[in-house]
Formats: structure tokens, C-alpha cells, sequence
């Protein structure tokens, strides 16, 4: 039985000089949720001490005391694999891979370069820029009343995002302001090895609107949309554009008049990810597997 370590930032003890209450603490217990009971896999997970699973027979405490075992690279290696999950906020995936990188060995993780790239908006925008890729600064609108989006430069899609009917000039250096783009909101989960990638779901995102804050509001996940072979297509040349993107991996896109928009690469386990299990025939650790026989699913939601 192959043996696995999860660190989940928000469950895992990245909060432990902090209080534990976190706007993403609802999708961290979806996400681990999903990951801790596999009876064909011992999965073991860093477990901050306040956590509801601290007395789990698999949880690993953090503590104030050993607050810095998130790091401890002969721990972290005696394990087959090694999964970490952290918000993209304030670089903070970025900033916990590049401790670990050069002594961890047993994780299928991004470039440290394109985990900054995907990090940071300003140059992921750059990026896709350049290998004309269409994102939101390629979009031209047709309407008189223009709209604009403003959110977080260092953010995941589950934070500060305002929509706008004006540039603001002088933004903050850790905001983003970018066009508008109406139409239907998507995300494409894969799993990424050396050679190839595993499409393992797309997902409908479902958008609120409450006093122009927008926020993710709910998840179909495994669905099949019309335009399904265009979606590949938009794959295989954001990859070309990211080559050295590994792991779990999720793109958020939206679909305007026939054409796919690149809005974010989130290089990570990400919330719809965690429910696979519900839709298909498969636990999510089997993505990693180097031999599976997928299955179509039916389509299941997270309300968020």
C-alpha cells in the first residue's frame, strides 16, 4: 500500500501564528475531506492543532511548538508522494515550494518559475501575451458601457474580485484591473506528468453578483459542454506556452461567441477536484497513476 503525505495550507498549520478562521476555510474542509479517507491509500496530512481532524489516526499535528515539521524534507521523503495545496495569495504556494524544492523529491510539482508566473497575474497576462493565447487583454468589447474587472494581483479565484464601469487609474500594486469578459465561466482540471496530461473534469462555475462584488457561488463538476473539442485544442496550447506546468493543475476560462478566454492557470489541487470521486468511478489520487482506464461520470455540484 503506497504511503501519502497532504499539506492543505489553510487545515495543514500555514496558519499557525494566526487565527484560524480563513476565507478559504470551507473549501480547505472540502479539499481535505476528500483526500484523507482512501482505504487502498495511507494518507497520512499535516494537521493544525485547532482542526476538527486532529485526532485523526492519520493526522500529523502542528503545533506551535513544531510549527516548522511543514518543512522537514526527511519527513516529507519518507512518504511515496507528496501532495501540497496553498492558496496562490500573497505568493503564498510559491513561497512554501521554493523552501522544499531543491531537498523534496517525491512531489509532481511545477516549475518554480511557473509557479510564479501563474502567481502573479501581471505575468501570466505577459505570458499568454506573447504566445497569443486569449485573455482578458486580447478581449474587445462591442457594448457602449464598458466594464472592467478589478481583483487581486497575488490572489486565487476565491478572493477580492469588483466589477467596474470605469478604469481606476493609480491601482494598488497588488491589484489587477482588466476588461470584462461576459459570457459562461469554466474550469478544465488535468493532471500533468513529464509526457502528457489527464483531463480529468470540466466544470461550469457558477458567478454571484452582490453589490459588484462577484464571487463563486457554486461548481457543476464533470459536465460536457458542445464545444468540448475546442477545449482541447486551447489545452494543448496554453501547455506549449507553460511547458513545465506539473501535477494537478486547473484553468479557469470563459466562453464568449464561440471563443475560449484564458482568465487563470491555478497550478494546484483545486476545490473542484474534490468531488471527482462523487462523479466518477475513481478517487482523485488515481490521476496520478501512470495506467488508468477513465470513465465518463455524470455531473455532480459543490456549493460554495
Amino acid at each position: 500500500m503506497k504511503k501519502i503525505l497532504i499539506f492543505e495550507y489553510i487545515t495543514g498549520g500555514g496558519l499557525i501564528d494566526k487565527k484560524i478562521s480563513h476565507t478559504l476555510t470551507d473549501e480547505a474542509n472540502i479539499i481535505l475531506d476528500s483526500l484523507i479517507d482512501n482505504p487502498l491509500i495511507a494518507t497520512h496530512f499535516f494537521c493544525d492543532y485547532r482542526n476538527k481532524y486532529k485526532n485523526h489516526k492519520n493526522a500529523i499535528l502542528v503545533t506551535l511548538q513544531n510549527k516548522n515539521i511543514i518543512y522537514d524534507a526527511n519527513l516529507i521523503n519518507s512518504y511515496d508522494y507528496f501532495l501540497p495545496i496553498c492558496p496562490e495569495t500573497d505568493l503564498t504556494f510559491y513561497e512554501y515550494i521554493k523552501k522544499i524544492y531543491s531537498s523534496v523529491k517525491n512531489m509532481n510539482i511545477s516549475s518554480l518559475d511557473s509557479l510564479l508566473n501563474t502567481s502573479d497575474k501581471y505575468l501570466l497576462k505577459k505570458i499568454c501575451n506573447k504566445n497569443n493565447i486569449p485573455n482578458p487583454d486580447s478581449y474587445i468589447s462591442k457594448s457602449k458601457n464598458k466594464l472592467y474587472i478589478i481583483k487581486d494581483r497575488f490572489g486565487c479565484g476565491s478572493s477580492y474580485v469588483e466589477l467596474s464601469n470605469q478604469v481606476i487609474k493609480n491601482i494598488p500594486k497588488d491589484k489587477i484591473i482588466e476588461n470584462y469578459i461576459p459570457g459562461k465561466s469554466y474550469s478544465i482540471s488535468l493532471y500533468l506528468s513529464n509526457n502528457s496530461y489527464k483531463l480529468i473534469s470540466i466544470n461550469e462555475q457558477k458567478i454571484r453578483k452582490r453589490k459588484n462584488i462577484l464571487k463563486l457561488k457554486a461548481l457543476n463538476v464533470n459536465i460536457y459542454p458542445p464545444f468540448k473539442d475546442y477545449i482541447f485544442y486551447f489545452i494543448n496550447k496554453i501547455l506549449l506556452a507553460f511547458p513545465k506546468l506539473r501535477g494537478f493543475i486547473g484553468l479557469d476560462i470563459i466562453y464568449n461567441n464561440g471563443n475560449l478566454f484564458l482568465i487563470e492557470i491555478n497550478a494546484r489541487y483545486t476545490t473542484s477536484m474534490s468531488i471527482i470521486h462523487n462523479c466518477k468511478n475513481k478517487h482523485i489520487l488515481d490521476y496520478t497513476k501512470p495506467l488508468l482506464i477513465d470513465e465518463a461520470g455524470i455531473s455532480c455540484q459543490i456549493k460554495l
